[in-house]
């Protein structure tokens, strides 16, 4: 699915991962923003730095953690943005959070930006080596 095919939630929930990047930006040149879309409509967001480190939790995994201590209904979709490239660049997850993602639903739909436009993706294709 194509940027011009998002539905309106989507959008949210990318403009949501792109401001928690933007807000880990002033922490670390490289930061990474994921934003989840829960059954019920809510949106959870985190973020953290790319250079964090294999033991820091990475901006999904932080986002699903805030979802899960509000008894959130189950993830229909992430977003992932992060500040480290062009906008005209495709992102790629960092280490800790390709290895989160792998515990997930393989199907679940990712939205990520490829070749500089926004893509909605099942995260096996994203993440197949995770």
């Amino acid at each position: 699915m194509r940027e011009e095919q998002l539905s309106p939630e989507l959008g949210r929930l990318i403009d949501t991962a792109k401001a928690q990047a933007a807000q880990a930006r002033s922490h670390a040149p490289k930061a990474e923003g994921a934003a989840l879309l829960t059954g019920s409509g809510e949106v959870f967001a985190a973020c953290s730095g790319m250079d964090a480190g294999p033991q820091a939790p990475c901006a999904v995994a932080r986002a699903f953690a805030a979802a899960g201590q509000t008894g959130a209904e189950s993830v229909l979709a992430i977003a992932l943005a992060a500040t480290a490239y062009d906008r005209t660049d495709s992102f790629r997850p960092c280490d800790g959070c390709r290895s989160f993602l792998a515990t997930l639903d393989p199907e679940l739909p990712m939205v990520t930006k490829q070749l500089g436009r926004w893509v909605v993706q099942p995260l096996c294709e994203l993440c197949p080596d995770a």
